[in-house]
């Protein structure tokens, strides 16, 4: 028999399907060993580093006795003296690393088995402490010729999952510490925009930094234990806690921006939490150091006296590995996110503790110190009570203040849940340094006593067949070299990656006839009873097959029953809740309605203080309009009684000249008198004594003023009357002035017909009593004596409107003669003067009403000499500029009123 052509592709795929068999038991036991284990605890790894003396000359406090014990050793002993040689302590680690160790040897011991846990889906924590200068920020991120832990904990990652990594932004953030699976297409638009924005900042990109570059390169061997099924991506994170305040490294933006502190949050797997971080997915080596550096220029250091760049912040740089399987041809990721496996490593660099006595910081420098060393005391005191409280297990716990400090409380899930820690101890071996070192050695052998829960990842048990990934990779690849080989057929095979019995290849080519039939039927022989061994090995693991699924039926059966026995329960216990949220709801119903009742009277009630506000607010208001009228009435009545006082001392003063001018011309007249008498010529003295009797008449004449006879006071006009012989002054006419004719004498048979001179716009008079004319003419100008000889007119009334002091308007009219001139022309002589006023007959109440006796004369006295006033100041010159007519006294003869 000769084998046909599909014969060697079924062997081969038979012989990988073998294989995958194998790899899926291997992985079974190797689950089966992880359930074991999951409920053990692991202390605290402690590590102690030693640094190497900065100069040859310098005394050292500390010696190794062993790779796992160093002695410390007070200065006085080093020194040689008495009494040192009686203290000595030995501290005992887990492995302590002399100066002369390598960064190589470092991150074997202490950090790969912690990558190795990140590959598998646990957490793990690792942190430098030490004082200040020890060395701590070597050890973690190394220099350009010697890369520390964080550098070859990328390396050696993206070394071991590079085949495996999903494209970029098929995970993606969500904000809440957790992850979302973005399909093809979504992914491919995030990429696209990524490529956009790069390409922008492209331009403006200096050259890569050396030191980065330096980095990149390290000869270190992937590590086991990837899951080929799966697809990995990595993100990393930088923070620093600066003055027990949380900073963003990564932030986007300028190097220069001040940065904005974060929260720490705890999402819903109990895990701590930076809220707000920026979060870079990374796919190299390159990329996370550069994402690294960018965080290192942000990142606070300072000089002090014992170290040159001294750390003022705790810098926390947190690599994340998410992982997730792939669908049944190993292709996708599958589209559940419940299928999500997060890793994280937190790389720790802990600022170190200092001495203010010896630093001798001030100001800025000196916060910083005291920040520091109140985090470290918070992180020894949260440890010290985890360990009290793990060791006394009978006694109450006692409460760990991890949130005293953000550094315990970002870390707490790693102290009370699960997880690896592990701690690297620096130490600087001078002299200076042994009470530091004491200290902190005590520490980090109490620290090792705290034991940590064992993580355990759970990976959901989809039923995909282990090894399909690179199954279907092998497959397309023997696709493809049947169709270059002309089978094209070829493109029509689907993979099958279940599962396929073999009984082996088949049977070789023998003939009956030929001399080596013996040995052809030997050989046919053995291959027979392999066959029949083989059919017992596959007869006894299809048993064992039908057995286990019989049990994994029965268990699903067992489940399924009491599922549905809790189902019933649940569902009772539904139903009693629905009926008590029912009697809740309409006890609800009730109060609603009862809230609304009240509600409506705390509404009227409103409504109430509202009206009587706006009342109270109204009475407040009139009072103050009562309290400013009280003012002003004030005002008014203090300006009235500074006018008449003004008055009254003007007519003090005229009546004081008066008599001086009476005096004065008294004595003129005496003086002249002794004259005469003693002159002798009679004539002359005649003479003189005639113009002295002129010049006295007309200087009595000048200063004399009509004599108040009567006066008489009406609501519309005060009119006062003069005695009969007693004559006005007729002042002096001057040039150019008609003087008046005396023997005129106008008939009164033929009536009076007035002229009234008034503004042209005057305001109306609301006076009770109104000036009767009854033949009037009104004008507003005067420009011609023909308008007052022209109208055969007799009477003249001028009209004047002013405003007192009270501001009131207040109409004064002046009445007069008119009489012809002897050249043709004519004057005017007043001889009557009224006010008008309007005046309120109700008295305002702010006013006091005049008592009867004293105070109404009184005021009647003063009414009436105000009148007095009004008349006697009224000046023939202005008289003159309103009329422009000259004006002349005559013997008014009045009568009472």
């Amino acid at each position: 028999m000769k084998p046909t052509a599909k014969t060697p592709m079924k062997v081969t795929k038979t012989s990988y399907q073998r294989e995958l068999r194998t790899q899926s038991s291997s992985s079974s036991e190797q689950s089966e060993e992880t359930n074991v284990v999951a409920k053990a605890r692991d202390p605290v790894l402690v590590f102690c580093r030693i640094r190497p003396l900065p100069s040859d000359g310098d005394l050292s406090c500390i010696r190794v006795r062993n790779s796992t014990t160093v002695i410390l050793a007070t200065p006085e002993q080093v020194l040689g003296t008495k009494q040192g040689a009686q203290k000595e302590t030995q501290y005992i680690f887990r492995h302590v690393f002399e100066p002369q160790t390598s960064q190589q040897d470092i991150f074997s011991a202490v950090a790969q088995p912690l990558v190795e846990n990140l590959i598998k889906g646990r957490n793990s924590l690792l942190f430098t402490y030490g004082v200040t200068g020890s060395g701590k920020t070597y050890t973690m991120t190394g220099d350009t010729r010697h890369r520390g832990i964080m550098p070859r904990c990328l390396d050696v990652l993206f070394r071991t999952i590079s085949d495996y990594q999903a494209k970029k932004y098929v995970f993606k953030p969500d904000r809440l510490n957790g992850f979302e699976i973005l399909s093809e297409a979504d992914a491919l638009l995030e990429r696209q925009h990524e490529m956009n924005q790069r390409f922008k900042g492209a331009l403006k990109r200096k050259d890569s930094d050396p030191e980065i570059a330096s980095q990149a390169s390290c000869d270190l061997t992937p590590l086991p234990g990837i899951d080929e099924d799966n697809m990995y991506a990595v993100f990393v994170t930088y923070i620093e806690v600066y003055n027990n305040s949380v900073y963003d490294l990564l932030e986007e933006g300028n190097i220069q921006k001040t940065l904005q502190s974060k929260i720490i949050r705890e999402d819903a797997n109990h895990n701590m939490f930076v809220h707000g971080v920026t979060e870079i997915e990374i796919k190299s080596v390159e990329e996370a150091i550069e994402a690294f550096q960018t965080g290192q220029k942000r990142k606070r250091m300072g000089h002090t006296v014992l170290n040159a760049e001294s750390s003022r912040s705790h810098s926390v740089f947190n690599i994340r590995l998410v992982q997730a399987p792939t669908d049944s041809q190993g292709e996708q990721v599958l589209q559940d996110k419940r299928t999500i496996t997060i890793g994280q490593l937190s790389l720790v660099d802990l600022a170190g503790s200092e001495r203010s006595s010896r630093t001798k910081n001030t100001g800025l420098r000196l916060r910083e110190a005291g920040n520091i060393n109140n985090s470290l005391m918070t992180l020894r005191t949260c440890l010290e009570y985890l360990r009290e409280n793990q060791q006394q297990t009978n006694a109450a716990p006692k409460k760990i203040p991890y949130r005293d400090s953000k550094v315990t409380h970002l870390f707490k899930n790693y102290f009370d849940g699960e997880g690896q820690v592990s701690m690297i101890v620096c130490i600087n071996p001078r002299a200076e340094d042994h009470d530091e070192n004491a200290q902190v050695m005590k520490f980090a052998e109490m620290t090792q006593e705290v034991q940590i829960a064992r993580a355990i990842p759970i990976k959901a048990d989809l039923g995909l067949t282990p090894g399909r990934r690179k199954a279907n990779k092998m497959f397309k690849i023997a696709v493809n070299n049947l169709n270059e080989l002309g089978h094209s057929e070829a493109k029509k095979l689907d993979v099958d990656i279940g599962l396929v019995y073999t009984l082996g290849s088949d049977f070789p080519q023998y003939k009956i006839d030929s001399p080596q039939a013996e040995s052809a039927i030997q050989q046919l022989m053995q291959y027979l009873l392999q066959r029949i061994e083989k059919r017992k090995v596959l007869s006894s693991d299809l048993e064992t097959r039908c057995d286990r699924f019989r049990l994994h039926l029965m268990q699903m059966e067992k489940e399924n029953l009491s599922l549905r026995c809790e189902l019933a329960s649940l569902k009772a216990v539904y139903k009693q809740e629905r009926d008590r949220s029912s009697a809740l709801e309409n006890k609800i119903r009730v109060h609603e309605s009862s809230i609304d009742v009240l509600n409506n009277k705390v509404k009227n009630r409103e409504r109430q203080i509202d009206d009587l506000t706006r009342q109270l607010r109204g009475q407040q208001s009139l009072l103050d309009r009562k309290e400013q009228e009280k003012e002003h009435q004030k005002k008014k009545f203090d300006s009235k009684l500074a006018v008449e006082m003004d008055k009254r001392n003007r007519l003090h003063e005229m009546k004081h000249a008066k008599l001086q001018d009476k005096i004065r011309v008294k004595d003129e007249k005496l003086r002249l008198l002794s004259n005469i008498i003693q002159s002798d010529e009679l004539p002359k003295r005649l003479r003189r004594s005639q113009s002295l009797d002129n010049l006295s008449d007309a200087s009595n004449s000048k200063e004399q003023r009509p004599a108040i006879e009567s006066v008489r006071i009406t609501p519309a006009r005060t009119e006062i009357a003069t005695p009969r012989n007693e004559l006005y002054f007729t002042p002096r006419v001057g040039r150019g002035m008609a003087a008046a004719n005396k023997r005129h004498r106008r008939s009164r048979s033929t009536g009076e017909k007035w002229i009234e001179h008034r503004a042209p716009n005057p305001v109306p008079l609301g006076t009770v009593l109104q000036p009767y004319l009854k033949n009037r003419k009104s004008v507003t100008k005067l420009t011609d004596m023909k308008d007052l000889t022209g109208q055969r007119a007799n009477k003249y009334l001028l009209v004047s409107q002013e405003a007192d002091t009270d501001g009131d308007v207040e109409t004064k009219l002046f009445k007069g003669n008119i009489i012809p001139t002897c050249g043709g022309g004519a004057q005017v002589v007043f001889d009557d003067v009224e006010c008008l006023k309007q005046k309120s007959p109700v008295p305002s109440p702010n006013r006091k009403r005049p008592s009867a006796g004293g105070n109404g004369a009184s005021s009647n006295m003063n009414t009436v000499l105000a009148a007095l006033s009004t008349i006697n100041t009224i000046d023939t010159v202005e008289l003159a500029s309103r009329c422009n007519v000259g004006i002349e006294g005559h013997i008014v003869k009045r009568t009472k009123i």
